[in-house]
C-alpha cells in the first residue's frame, strides 16, 4: 500500500509540474528547497527537445554523468554526451526528440520512466518513435547516471524510414 501511495504521489507531482512556470517542474529557482528526483527528471525531459538536447545536458548533467544507450553508446560527462548528439551519421532530418512520458516512478534517488521518444523534423512531422524504458539516478538537482533500454534495431528502423 505504501509503494502505491508513493507512485500516486509521483504521478501527482508529474501532472502538477507540467503546468508550472518552469517547463516540466514545480521547482522554482531561488526556492530554498532542492527539487525532488522526479522533478529533476521531469524538468530535464521537458527541456530535452530544445537545442538538440544540448541545453538540457549542460544544465542537468555533471562532468561525471554516465549516459548509457544500451546497445548503442555510452558517454561520460557533458562534452561526450553532446558529441554523441552531434555525431556523424545522425539523421540530418531529425531536428528534435520529444519525450512522451507514459509512466514514471521513483525509488529513492532513482527515477524510472517508460517513454515514447518521438524524433521529429523542423516542421514538427515525425520521423520515427521508439518506446523504451529508462532509469535516471539523481544527486541533488543533477542527473549522475541515465540508462535507456530499447530495441537495439531502432536506429536501423529510423534509417530505413528515411530511404
Amino acid at each position: 500500500m505504501m509503494k502505491h501511495a508513493a507512485v500516486m504521489t509521483a504521478v501527482a507531482i508529474f501532472v502538477t509540474s507540467a503546468c508550472s512556470d518552469l517547463p516540466g517542474t514545480s521547482f522554482k529557482p531561488g526556492n530554498d528547497r532542492m527539487p525532488t528526483p522526479i522533478e529533476t527528471v521531469t524538468a530535464f525531459s521537458a527541456a530535452i527537445s530544445k537545442d538538440n538536447g544540448r541545453t538540457a545536458i549542460r544544465r542537468w548533467f555533471t562532468p561525471e554523468t554516465v549516459w548509457v544507450n544500451e546497445g548503442v553508446a555510452t558517454t561520460r560527462g557533458i562534452e561526450e554526451a553532446i558529441a554523441f548528439l552531434d555525431r556523424p551519421g545522425r539523421s540530418p532530418e531529425i531536428a528534435a526528440v520529444h519525450f512522451d512520458m507514459l509512466a514514471i516512478a521513483v525509488d529513492g534517488n532513482s527515477v524510472l520512466t517508460e517513454r515514447l521518444d518521438r524524433f521529429v523534423r523542423a516542421d514538427g512531422s515525425e520521423v520515427a518513435a521508439i518506446k523504451l524504458m529508462g532509469i535516471f539516478e539523481v544527486d541533488g538537482d543533477h542527473i549522475v547516471a541515465w540508462r535507456d533500454y530499447a530495441d537495439v534495431n531502432a536506429g536501423a528502423k529510423i534509417a530505413r524510414k528515411r530511404e
